[in-house]
């Protein structure tokens, strides 16, 4: 059967009580719109890794039909068994929206439009969803149209944003995880017997921590030493007097994150900018991370044995003091 009807050649479509109309009437406008957004929303779908948004979304394009059918009609008598927009799915969407909000950081500015898939395609669906409200608000000024129809376009665009929020926000949470994890492995630190036998040794805690100290007295800067253990367990803490007190706070931190990243802190800092692999590291550990210098992994024979951090000068003065305590005992500060 051909899907062809060759009615619509002049330019004309019929509605649903079968008047033909120009195919840009403001009501053939409005329900294209909807067209529009319907299969832009089916590509959703498909990139969302959230099965409860695939759920959601699957339900919206159900709901858009009805809407479609409706504005397709220019009868004010609703036909017999018909589907209708009601209060009941707008505050679906608002509970979608509620939730979907509350597992993300505020803003307190523009974004871009998203950083993965899923996120760019619902805010593409969202501008589409925009596009169809003006073309609603355009035929209610000639024609009677349900206010909850008005609400109800309103609100969908609020929810495909919050929507494209919360999968941009898993996204970049994933890809954190799994930055971490190829740092680490392309570390090739794993457990093994050699690791197990070597650390820090007492006479090099002792060594690190008046290399130190003797440079900071040379500078006349008071700091707090940290040496952690290659699993990031505190071994030594020195509070030089006259130091921060914030000091007690990062160094152990400094040399924490050495360790977990395996890398010295300021070369975490371009990465974790706005836009890199690392954005939004030290938000999500709550503030574990620091990512400025000071901080340096310990390694000796290609083998992470600990982490030193220092604090209290500025950043160039406590990477310098760590510097020449590292260069008083037999370790290096990369791999």
């Amino acid at each position: 059967m051909a899907i062809y009807t060759r009615t619509g050649d002049a330019g004309t479509t019929a509605l649903f009580t079968g008047q033909r109309v120009s195919k840009t009437h403001p009501r053939v406008e409005a329900y294209g719109a909807l067209d529009e957004l319907n299969a832009v929303l089916s590509l959703c779908v498909c990139a969302c890794a959230s099965a409860q948004h695939r759920t959601l979304l699957e339900s919206i394009q159900l709901q858009i039909f009805w809407f479609s059918a409706e504005l397709a009609s220019e009868s004010e008598q609703p036909a017999s068994g018909q589907r209708y927009i009601s209060s009941e799915e707008i505050t679906a969407l608002e509970i979608a929206i509620d939730t979907a909000m509350g597992r993300v950081p505020p803003l307190h500015s523009f974004i871009l439009p998203g950083r993965c898939e899923a996120a760019s395609r619902l805010h593409f669906a969202r501008t589409l969803a925009r596009r169809a409200e003006r073309r609603l608000v355009e035929l209610s000024e000639g024609v009677a149209v349900r206010h909850v129809l008005m609400r109800y376009i309103n609100r969908l665009s609020d929810c495909l944003y919050a929507l494209a929020r919360a999968e941009d926000h898993d996204a970049h949470q994933s890809n954190i995880i799994r930055e971490v994890a190829k740092r680490y492995l392309a570390s090739g630190h794993a457990p093994s017997m050699k690791e197990s036998a070597m650390s820090l040794s007492f006479q090099e805690l002792h060594q690190l921590t008046r290399s130190a100290v003797e440079r900071a007295q040379e500078l006349q800067v008071p700091v707090v030493v940290s040496i952690v253990d290659a699993h990031g367990v505190e071994t030594v803490t020195w509070r030089m007097p006259d130091a921060l007190l914030v000091s007690s706070e990062l160094a152990p931190k400094k040399a924490w994150t050495a360790v977990a990243m395996k890398t010295a802190t300021h070369e975490l800092s371009a990465a974790v900018q706005p836009g890199a692999a690392l954005y939004g590291l030290e938000s999500h550990l709550q503030g574990k991370v620091v990512t400025f210098g000071g901080g340096y992994a310990l390694w000796r024979d290609g083998v992470l044995i600990g982490g030193l951090g220092i604090s209290g000068g500025s950043v160039e003065q406590d990477m310098e003091i760590a510097q020449t305590a590292i260069a008083a005992i037999n370790v290096r500060t990369h791999q």
